[in-house]
């Protein structure tokens, strides 16, 4: 059963709008996780509780200013899988130490849990999507040392100028990036990185195409580099030569994750949906 379906079974008294505000609000908790996931299967074994004790809920202004830039999808004990908002960095670099994982941090710790977040692999920052966060560094390592054998499916929304021919189809080549951040592809082995991406056409418009990625490799810039090089170049993507920007964001945004659970071996299937602005842009025909 579904956990916003069980919530309307076990708390008739209250209605499918504040169950949802409920669970948003981070006040509905799984076996003592919260959950904010309202398709999170559970079963008779599971634990789950409103917490309508509003202290408990997520309501101060630290948490309000996570889910502002991301929404925690599923936790449990060992991992956490967000979704990512366009326009914050995943990470500190450089100078800027704001990031979704400064805020993770502190998610943890007002929950006493005393441990950080650990990232498993990144997006860039105005790319958006679903990411996994280790609460340990050995849940990390176990991803990074056996990322073939756990991860099983990458995919992303991708909105072009342009549209590829052939419709479908794979790319790869050898990707290094310069001392200024940006990233040369090469069709013959220069000493950089292997990437390979594939890619199925799902709507086009006159301009523009709306795409299925799928990572057979995750290089830094990887999709953003590829596309560009089929002169199809994803949508706000200044850095790699297109200026066109008519959803005001980069067209990228990674909506499925299916790995095995590094601890309990279950299999994990996440997916969000299209961006509304991906959608609207799509829909248009331009003259």
């Amino acid at each position: 059963m579904l956990l916003l379906e069980y919530l309307l079974i076990n708390y008739k008294d209250t209605s499918r709008s504040k169950i949802k505000k409920l669970l948003a609000n981070g006040a509905v908790r799984v076996d003592g996780v919260v959950q904010t996931q309202f398709n999170f299967p559970v079963n008779p074994d599971n634990k789950v509780q409103i917490i309508k004790d509003k202290d408990k809920a997520i309501t101060s202004k630290a948490d309000q200013n996570l889910h502002h830039f991301a929404t925690i999808e599923y936790e449990d004990p060992w991992l956490m899988i967000v979704n990512k908002k366009t326009g914050v960095l995943s990470v500190p670099t450089g100078h800027h130490g704001f990031c979704l994982k400064t805020l993770l941090d502190g998610y943890l710790e007002r929950k006493g849990e005393h441990r950080t977040a650990h990232v498993v692999h990144r997006l860039d920052k105005e790319t958006s999507g679903l990411m996994i966060y280790a609460k340990s560094r050995e849940i990390q390592d176990i991803f990074t040392h056996n990322w073939h054998d756990i991860i099983a499916d990458r995919r992303y929304f991708a909105i072009t100028n342009g549209i590829p021919k052939p419709a479908d189809g794979s790319l790869q080549s050898w990707l290094w990036d310069d001392n200024y951040g940006y990233v040369h592809s090469s069709k013959e082995d220069n000493g950089g990185k292997f990437a390979k991406t594939h890619y199925h056409t799902l709507q086009t418009n006159n301009n523009h195409a709306l795409l299925d990625v799928r990572l057979e490799t995750g290089r830094k810039n990887q999709i953003r580099v590829h596309l560009q090089d089929i002169k199809c170049p994803v949508v706000g993507d200044s850095k790699y030569g297109n200026e066109d920007n008519p959803i005001g964001r980069l067209g990228l945004h990674a909506y499925k994750l299916a790995f095995k659970h590094p601890v309990t071996q279950k299999q994990m299937i996440f997916e969000t949906p299209l961006p509304a602005s991906f959608q609207k842009l799509i829909d248009q025909t331009e003259r």
